[in-house]
């Protein structure tokens, strides 16, 4: 997805988010760093992704900490944890166990703290969980997605924030029992509240998955251009990406993929909502086939 005029403020929101949470005192610094970035890179042909990676890094350095989020991530966990098991229980009693557990992993893709558009605290999770369940799917490919497991052996299951992920692991579980290798993915290094590889196994998910690899790098979602070869080639076996939140959408959406794409998350602001084709604030599930496909 390329960058828009909306992308600006909202990157600037979440600098100056991500410097208080640091609280010390360089927020000023943060944003004129993040500030020289967006005007020397802004461009409505480049990819949105590589513009606000490089504005978050510069905004790190300038806050001097490695991941301002750090604390955040561990609370959006601990409150996350009794709904994953009221999501496994939901998923095991239910007549459509694979909706109900995309429902609840929908749920979880508002805990995207600093970006403005959904919450900022973990503990206002629960004030909008059931509310969110009950809107259903505004975009609903899962009778797609449902063919698409018949056909194929495995899953990359690219992860998107902390907290979400505890109920991403009930659907990777589901997926499983169905019989499905299931690839974990999470980001190379620290950027904003997304899943990295220490956080995936403070809650477990490397227990959940058959295997767990990274992005290799800083970057918000992935950089398709540089791409490691033991996930280059888990993409290739397996036959299809599952791709939550927001940002894998961004850094994959416009790009050749040679599978199947699986997009669940909430079309949380303008320009991704507009990308997808559907008005803002929905559930999404939305399968994107490669192109030549049938």
């Amino acid at each position: 997805m390329k960058f828009t005029a909306d992308c600006g403020p909202c990157l600037m929101r979440r600098v100056l988010f991500q410097s208080r949470l640091v609280g010390n005192g360089l927020e000023f610094d943060a944003v004129k760093a993040a500030a020289e970035v967006l005007g020397s890179r802004m461009d409505p042909e480049v990819d949105s992704v590589k513009i606000s990676s490089e504005v978050h890094w510069r905004s790190y350095r300038a806050i001097r900490s490695e991941d301002p989020y750090f604390e955040l991530k561990c609370r959006a966990d601990a409150v996350a944890e009794p709904f994953e098991r009221q999501l496994e229980e939901m998923v095991e009693a239910s007549d459509e166990p694979l909706r109900t557990a995309i429902m609840g992993a929908v749920a979880g893709n508002v805990m995207d703290f600093g970006s403005g558009a959904t919450i900022d605290d973990p503990d206002l999770f629960s004030e909008v969980y059931d509310d969110i369940v009950a809107q259903g799917l505004g975009l609903d490919d899962v009778g797609m997605l449902e063919d698409l497991l018949s056909e194929v052996p495995g899953v990359v299951y690219m992860f998107d924030n902390c907290g979400e992920s505890r109920l991403d692991m009930v659907l990777m579980r589901l997926l499983r029992e169905m019989g499905k290798r299931v690839v974990g993915v999470v980001r190379g290094a620290p950027i904003l509240n997304d899943v990295t590889m220490e956080d995936a196994k403070r809650v477990g998910i490397d227990r959940v998955a058959d295997r767990l690899l990274s992005t290799g790098k800083f970057y918000v979602g992935i950089d398709w251009d540089d791409v490691p070869q033991d996930l280059q080639e888990e993409i290739d076996g397996c036959g299809l990406i599952i791709a939550k939140g927001m940002a894998n959408f961004e850094a994959t959406s416009g790009r050749s993929i040679p599978v199947p794409v699986v997009h669940i998350l909430r079309s949380k602001c303008a320009p991704v909502a507009r990308a997808l084709g559907v008005p803002q604030n929905i559930n999404v599930v939305k399968v994107v086939m490669p192109e030549g496909s049938r």
